[in-house]
């Protein structure tokens, strides 16, 4: 299943615009990673990130793998993927990279990750053992004079991992994976009570991606074509869950729910 926490964005550019922007007279594809997110119910989680190395075989070359590092440009990593809802996205890098094939992704993440809880910070170290340099499966072709965003997905409701409750203690096993151009559909929808924190499940064959509400209480995914059940968590004891079933995604299409209002429980 496909996240939401990167998005590659396609457009036709002059092949002279881009041999400029990169000091060099050979053709170029242009490529932007953004980031955006699916957080669990913590009031905010930060995340550091330092760029992004793309794996490529090259086209034209004889080697069979070169690397090409995407920084992230800001002097401070440390990003609130949290606030990444709702359809707010972030341009984590953006590089020229010769024409080929995308065959994988590492992002690479620092040693500085926290969230908040009811006013408290706590540290998120990885998992033990955990290499900071993180795979992400990724397959694109690039062509010299194009544009391609594509969505790096950050499922945060699976990367944290609670280890334990008195005191609080997490750890953070990142889960990401790609929204690729032209292959998903987005589906809309709010919640009536923005006061929550929700965690919504969009579930097909076995497998799931998740997101949550911004502060206006709406929620947005981007997913591959195909038939879901949408599994709204209230995450508050006073409410009960909802399930809508048979929500059909069609690519590059847009679907609204109405509006949704948890039932309390009796």
């Amino acid at each position: 299943m496909r996240k939401i926490h990167a998005l590659f964005i396609f457009s036709v550019l002059s092949l002279s615009f881009i041999a400029c922007s990169s000091g060099d007279e050979s053709p170029k594809a242009l490529l932007n990673l953004v980031l955006v997110d699916a957080p669990p119910a913590y009031d905010s989680v930060f995340i550091e990130i330092e760029g992004v190395d793309v794996l490529m075989n090259v086209e034209g070359r004889d080697t069979e793998q070169e690397s090409f590092f995407i920084p992230y440009e800001l002097g401070d990593k440390r990003i609130k993927v949290s606030d990444l809802v709702g359809g707010e996205v972030l341009l984590l890098g953006r590089g020229t990279l010769p024409p080929g094939q995308i065959i994988g992704m590492e992002m690479r993440l620092g040693t500085s990750h926290s969230l908040w809880k009811d006013e408290k910070s706590y540290p998120i170290p990885l998992k033990s053992g955990l290499d900071p340099l993180i795979s992400i499966d990724a397959e694109l072709s690039l062509e010299a004079g194009l544009s391609y965003d594509l969505i790096l997905d950050i499922d945060l409701e699976k990367s944290i991992q609670t280890i334990s409750t008195e005191p609080y203690s997490f750890e953070l096993d990142p889960n990401v994976e790609t929204v690729y151009p032209g292959q998903f559909g987005e589906l809309k929808g709010s919640i009536s009570q923005t006061s929550l924190s929700p965690a919504i499940y969009a579930i097909s064959n076995g497998d799931s991606t998740s997101t949550h509400t911004n502060s206006s209480g709406s929620f947005l995914f981007r997913l591959p074509a195909g038939i879901y059940d949408i599994y709204l968590d209230p995450k508050d004891e006073a409410f009960l869950a909802d399930t809508l079933l048979g929500v059909e995604i069609i690519n590059r299409e847009s679907l609204t729910l109405d509006r949704i209002s948890f039932r309390p429980k009796p």
